[in-house]
């Protein structure tokens, strides 16, 4: 996604991360039947929300030091706050060289990745509900 002209805001975040998640969902069954639903299911339940946002997360808004501080001023103090704190859990990046910059750059990653976690979560909850919703008119007729 080409967004070096888009202006960022939490909105325009999660949007982004709501494509992610999207693209990151298996392709519906093309055949009716209960196998393929339930393998679909069994597909959606196996995803790895943390393995995706570690793929997907490494957007141009995470890497550029100028749109990574522009993501950090974008986010609510909550979410900010957040990303500092599962910062300083994980022991810091680079030890005591991190500059400004380069501290913005791992907290809109760390921004990004929670995004896209949730993002993946509400999108596979959502097709789980349909594909249950699925089965049992499949099991009906």
């Amino acid at each position: 996604m080409d967004s070096q002209d888009m202006t960022i805001t939490h909105f325009a975040i999660i949007q982004r991360a709501k494509q992610e998640a999207l693209d990151a969902m298996p392709d519906m069954p093309k055949q009716s039947n209960v196998e393929a639903w339930d393998s679909y299911i069994a597909e959606l339940e196996s995803l790895d929300d943390f393995e995706i946002a570690h793929e997907s997360a490494g957007w141009d808004w995470c890497i550029y030091y100028h749109r990574a501080m522009e993501l950090c001023q974008a986010v609510p103090s909550a979410v900010l706050h957040e990303a500092e704190s599962e910062y300083n859990d994980c022991g810091g990046f680079g030890g005591d060289d991190v500059g400004l910059y380069e501290h913005a750059t791992h907290l809109a990653h760390l921004i990004v990745s929670q995004a896209i976690r949730e993002a993946v979560e509400e999108c596979r909850n959502e097709l789980i509900e349909l594909a249950n919703d699925k089965l049992e008119q499949i099991e009906q007729s």
